[in-house]
């Protein structure tokens, strides 16, 4: 690693913080002295006039992180909590995004990680994407918490054609509903596949069960494999791999980028993504200013017995893309943010410790999203697990390299 963490992250505490925003509003906080600031662009307009077509899957590599793979296509998308908790670093106790006894378990299974807005002013939660796990003889544990559907991940399940596990949902708290997502469902057709799971109904109670210990809504734990048996056998999931690489092409002539931070709005769920040359891959960290500690995820959580931090597994990602996204108020609020996944942005993506200036294009809600590089041309993924924030388009992305 080039760089430790706290030092990169100490002079970034020499900054004024951005202007705090009224009540309700975003308030970015994150200090950027000596980062390369990436926010509000001008549209790059880098896709070529015709978006390449689907690829094939290539035998043996899974279409997801580019891996060693047999197995058939059929990912689950499961909604994962982002709830604050609390975490001691350097003495001092801090109220972050994730992490304590919040800390999610059973995620270092899966091979896509999605961060997208939830609630306004800058609460964020997960949608994480399971594949390869069921076709590698994983053990059975548990993986949560789980929580509410919104309708940003109706987008990303008919995007991957994948079933979907989370639990309630769909509006009817505090004043507001959000009324796009029983359009989704019906535009997606994903409620008449059978292929979603929500886990507060009785047809599933069999597959969770309530963490001892640890507070709710954010205890809930399921039974991944098992509900992954219950996907009907008529349905079908068509694969659209990403291209991978051995050696990226993403080096000569690319700014360094060995720490990239995260303002969502919201000093709690400030996060920092620091490249460890080692494992030719990026570690999430979570915390405002220069106290951050590593996110974490418990190796699995089916019994409090479990809940030890001895169990406790960093992610790394080998590819990181901040993918640039509008989001509009639901009708009647000024809560519910909902995320407008269908159509085109910039696209700041970091692979091999490096930067590449990007674009993204989704042309219809039933197709996928494909990632450009700096030439206009279909994004190389480095092999591994991919982090994907849908970023607001408004929100800070700073970036340091080494000096």
């Amino acid at each position: 690693m080039r760089k430790q963490l706290a030092v990169l992250l100490l002079g970034l505490a020499l900054c004024a913080p951005m202007g705090a925003s009224a009540v309700k509003k975003p308030s970015y906080t994150l200090p950027t002295k000596g980062c390369t600031v990436l926010q509000n662009e001008a549209d790059r307009a880098l896709a070529p006039a015709e978006v390449p077509e689907q690829h094939e899957p290539i035998a043996g590599e899974s279409p997801v992180t580019g891996l060693p793979w047999q197995g058939e296509y059929r990912p689950m998308l499961v909604q994962i909590s982002n709830t604050y908790g609390k975490v001691k670093i350097q003495g001092k106790t801090i109220k972050t995004s994730g992490v304590g006894e919040l800390s999610p378990w059973g995620v270092q299974y899966a091979d896509i990680i999605y961060e997208s807005y939830m609630m306004n002013p800058g609460g964020t939660r997960f949608t994480m994407l399971f594949s390869d796990y069921f076709s590698e003889g994983q053990p059975a544990g548990g993986v949560g918490p789980v929580r509410s559907i919104r309708s940003g991940a109706l987008y990303l399940r008919a995007e991957w054609q994948a079933s979907l596990v989370y639990s309630g949902g769909f509006g009817g708290m505090v004043g507001w509903r959000d009324h796009q997502t029983p359009t989704l469902l019906e535009e997606t057709g994903a409620n008449r596949q059978g292929v979603l799971f929500n886990m507060l109904t009785e047809p599933f109670w069999a597959f969770r069960n309530r963490i001892f210990g640890v507070k709710s809504p954010s205890n809930l734990n399921v039974n991944l494999p098992g509900l992954h048996e219950l996907i009907p056998t008529d349905f079908v999931s068509q694969a659209h791999p990403f291209l991978f690489t051995d050696e990226s092409p993403y080096t000569q002539g690319y700014t360094l980028a060995t720490t990239v931070h995260l303002d969502w709005g919201a000093s709690a769920t400030v996060s920092h993504f620091q490249y460890d040359s080692a494992q030719n891959a990026y570690l999430r960290y979570c915390g405002p200013g220069i106290k951050a500690t590593k996110w974490l995820t418990f190796s699995s959580f089916p019994t409090a017995d479990d809940h030890n931090v001895e169990h406790l597994v960093p992610l790394a990602f080998a590819n990181v893309i901040v993918q640039r996204v509008p989001y509009v108020l639901e009708t009647g609020t000024s809560v519910m943010s909902i995320p407008q996944f269908v159509g085109q942005g910039n696209a700041d993506i970091f692979i091999g410790g490096h930067y590449i200036p990007g674009y993204w294009v989704r042309q219809s809600i039933l197709e996928p999203t494909v990632y450009f590089d700096d030439h206009g041309e279909e994004l190389v993924f480095n092999r591994g697990k991919t982090y994907i924030a849908q970023f607001p388009t408004e929100a800070v992305c700073a970036v340091q390299g080494d000096e």
